[in-house]
């Protein structure tokens, strides 16, 4: 059973051999009795997010907030982390700290550009109706917009909760496939230049809701050439990232990151850092040692 990505596993031990029931799984060690029915309930493998190296009530509450899409009520709740990791700071500063109130930063303008958006009102006239090629254009614009926007928040509460919110990803799954079926398919069938960044925040996405085969299959829909591009670099490396393949997300990591020229600057390289599609790769001397300290 699955419920909000995390399994319900139910572990039957009727008639076992008390020997073998007292023996420990290699992976997760669980102690098992014999004639008993054990309920194990096990989370998503967030890896090590950095909001959760420095312990903050008013974070969790932000992102539970951000979790149920109440943008305006984490608002509040994410300036009181600020404020408290911030005085902090300045008896016990840390490196872990200065990341956490960076992360808080960065979870606060999200969620604001989110109520923004949530706040304003449809297109009136013909926009409504999608009969215009610019409106619908438009349109496409926006869902890319605000489905960017809900998979990245998709990923940070998942990383604070250890779960995935199925309000969130319904609505980031949503919005990203409204802007990939809105593609306009000219006659010479050259793809719109947002296309390779939609298949990837669904690859992402598909993969926070452990829909894998689905993730692979929009990342399929990405040419090599598109694999290519500098630009969706980091679209490739997160996408194999989420689907556990540290490798292969390292690899394209490391071209964007060493890349020379144009020069980097530090908060380029810190807003990468920062982002919840690394949490499994965080703390692996491959990953961390790309990033200045």
């Amino acid at each position: 059973m699955l419920i909000g990505a995390a399994h319900l596993i139910l572990i039957a031990v009727l008639g076992a051999d008390p020997a073998a029931a007292g023996t420990r799984a290699t992976t997760g060690a669980i102690p098992l009795q014999a004639g008993r029915t054990t309920t194990v309930v096990v989370g998503p493998d967030v890896g090590t997010p950095l909001e959760l190296a420095v312990p903050s009530t008013a974070y969790a509450h932000a992102s539970a907030a951000d979790a149920d899409r109440r943008w305006e009520d984490a608002l509040p709740l994410y300036r009181q982390a600020i404020a408290e990791w911030t005085a902090l700071s300045y008896t016990r500063p840390s490196r872990p700290l200065a990341l956490a109130i960076d992360k808080a930063h960065l979870e606060l303008q999200i969620s604001q550009l989110l109520a923004a958006l949530s706040n304003e009102s449809p297109p009136a006239g013909r926009a409504v109706h999608g009969a215009d090629d610019a409106w619908r254009a438009f349109g496409r614009v926006r869902a890319l917009q605000e489905g960017r926007l809900l998979e990245g928040k998709l990923l940070s509460t998942r990383a604070a909760l250890g779960r995935v919110s199925p309000a969130l990803y319904a609505r980031a799954r949503e919005r990203l496939e409204e802007a990939r079926d809105a593609e306009p398919r000219p006659a010479g069938g050259a793809r719109a230049s947002e296309s390779a960044e939609i298949e990837l925040l669904l690859c992402a996405t598909y993969a926070v809701g452990d829909a894998d085969a689905d993730a692979r299959f929009a990342r399929a829909q990405v040419t090599e050439a598109e694999r290519a591009d500098p630009a969706n670099a980091l679209g490739v490396a997160g996408c194999a990232a989420l689907l556990g393949e540290a490798d292969a997300a390292l690899r394209t990591l490391e071209t964007v990151v060493l890349q020379r020229f144009p020069p980097r600057p530090e908060r380029y390289l810190r807003d990468i850092y920062l982002s919840n599609e690394w949490d499994r790769l965080r703390g692996t001397p491959r990953f961390e040692s790309l990033f200045p300290r």
